[in-house]
């Protein structure tokens, strides 16, 4: 399995905190789930529905801790699991677990579409921020 980069975890902290940023009286669970919406929207063309889901699910299965509920769910079961857990009302997921899933996450997307074609798939979700992490980040 691939380890989060240094910058990978960068990134994803940054993304959590932007995202954050843009609706300051909500908590983070919703910054999470709106993450997750904006890679699953930006990614389906490229990699599928299915494709997201399972790089998703597999990334919460490698990270474990407050996904260990997803074990035991089989693959397309467990992308349902996950899309609940990680938006409102659901449980508060901790930072370090969100940041974890996420940085695993563009890990193992990074080791199957390349760094510049994520870099460039995360730009259009969020154009002006991406531009600033990656060079803040190197």
């Amino acid at each position: 399995m691939p380890r989060p980069t240094p910058a990978q975890q960068f990134l994803a902290t940054a993304l959590l905190a932007h995202e954050r940023a843009a609706e300051p009286a909500h908590d983070g669970g919703l910054a999470a789930g709106r993450v997750y919406d904006k890679l699953h929207l930006h990614l389906a063309p490229l990699l599928g529905k299915a494709g997201v889901e399972l790089l998703l699910v597999r990334s919460a299965k490698l990270v474990l801790g407050e996904f260990a509920f997803l074990t035991e769910a089989s693959i397309l079961g467990g992308a349902a699991a996950l899309h609940a857990r990680v938006r409102p009302p659901a449980p508060a997921l901790t930072d370090e677990s969100v940041t974890a899933l996420f940085a695993t996450f563009f890990a193992l997307l990074m080791t199957f579409i390349g760094e510049r074609l994520t870099i460039q798939v995360l730009r259009s979700g969020w154009p002006t921020f991406v531009a600033m992490a990656t060079e803040t980040s190197t």
